[in-house]
């Protein structure tokens, strides 16, 4: 059950204890491969490692990602977990699928999951306070992780049915609103969608099979920022 502040319980205190669980773990090599390691310091991910909170225990060797308020970690909304196990995000030479450009493997479990009773957020809710005539949507924590270390703010969504009326109300001041989905269907009609409701819309056509993170991964530091036509 929600609190009224809209913080999930028990979400502060798992997000620490997985915190202190990241440095050397699987969580930090996938995302230091995936070229994340650098925002670490900025995002809190965490580890579900031997240290577990009760109700948790499915969770096990996923990656965390706690959903941080502006106001502090104290202050933290929530926590997804994102599968990591080997079997799931590796081949059998033992490699990344990712780095070949194949899809991961999670089956019936899922590659993300929320806590029960949990509800769509925003994620990286912090890029609304930065001062900037222009902020970018994303379709997954990653890919806005992707676009904020290209120097755009930009907040994410877990999916086009994520998206909720009152969302429209934080995007009204800017002159852009870069939409951002991935490279397929389901990225097609979150474009469309958003476009349609937000006024300052942008939506930008990523490469088939493309999305922020595996577009920067590809062609490097400054390759979004290219692509919105910021790169002046």
């Amino acid at each position: 059950m929600k609190r009224k502040s809209g913080q999930m319980p028990g979400s502060v205190e798992a997000a620490k204890l997985y915190q202190s669980q990241y440095q050397a773990s699987p969580a930090e090599a996938y995302l230091v491969a995936r070229g994340f390691g650098e925002g670490a310091e900025k995002w809190l991910p965490g580890y579900v490692g031997d240290s577990v909170t009760v109700g948790h225990e499915q969770y096990r060797d996923h990656l965390v990602i706690p959903y941080l308020r502006p106001a502090g970690t104290k202050f933290i909304a929530t926590v997804r977990f994102r599968c990591i196990r080997d079997e799931c995000v590796k081949d059998s030479d033992g490699q990344y699928h990712f780095l070949k450009g194949q899809k991961e493997e999670h089956g019936k479990h899922g590659k993300y999951q929320s806590l029960p009773a949990d509800t769509p957020r925003l994620y990286n809710t912090s890029a609304l306070t930065v001062s900037s005539p222009y902020i970018a949507i994303s379709e997954g924590e990653f890919s806005a992780w992707a676009v904020e270390l290209d120097g755009i703010p930009s907040v994410a969504l877990q999916g086009v049915s994520a998206w909720k009326d009152h969302f429209d109300r934080a995007f009204a001041g800017y002159e852009k609103v870069f939409i951002l989905g991935d490279g397929d269907e389901a990225g097609n009609k979150l474009n469309a969608k958003l476009a349609g409701r937000l006024p300052n819309g942008v939506p930008v056509q990523l490469p088939d099979k493309e999305d922020p993170d595996s577009f920067r991964r590809q062609y490097g530091d400054g390759s979004i920022r290219q692509l919105l036509g910021l790169e002046g």
